[in-house]
């Protein structure tokens, strides 16, 4: 009987992270910016995410919008709470996973680009 409980927790684990690994998706017309961290040098050091405690969340937004001359993984996100700046790859490797997508309102550039700034949720898991 033992063993078939350590394997319902095993199976348990394994679809949580399979859960949190895909994350979810939500869209909404409310405007949304980046703001760029002022201090470039230490916006780049990502010992912060990588320090930060277990299951803290981040809600970071898009320095530059979707747009499609842009890569979802190309995409710097600024996440005020610890002064950073860092990609979805770079926030993965730190321990930290995506919880929701916020897509905001579109908009064109002027050569007629369509852009549409993001605010992500991370929580991290290790």
């Amino acid at each position: 009987m033992k063993a078939f409980t350590s394997f319902q927790r095993a199976l348990a684990g394994a679809v949580i992270s399979a859960a949190l690994l895909a994350g979810c998706a939500s869209t909404s017309d409310s405007a949304i910016e980046g703001v760029k961290i002022d201090d470039a040098q230490l916006a780049r050091d990502l010992s912060a995410l990588m320090e930060a405690p277990d299951r803290m969340q981040l809600t970071c937004t898009s320095v530059d919008p979707l747009s499609t001359n842009t890569a979802l993984h190309d995409i710097v996100f600024s996440c005020p709470k610890l002064q950073i700046e860092a990609t979805l790859i770079e926030m993965r490797d730190a321990g930290w996973r995506l919880m929701s997508v916020d897509v905001g309102a579109e908009s064109r550039d002027q050569t007629g680009l369509l852009n549409m700034p993001l605010t992500v949720e991370v929580i991290k898991l290790f």
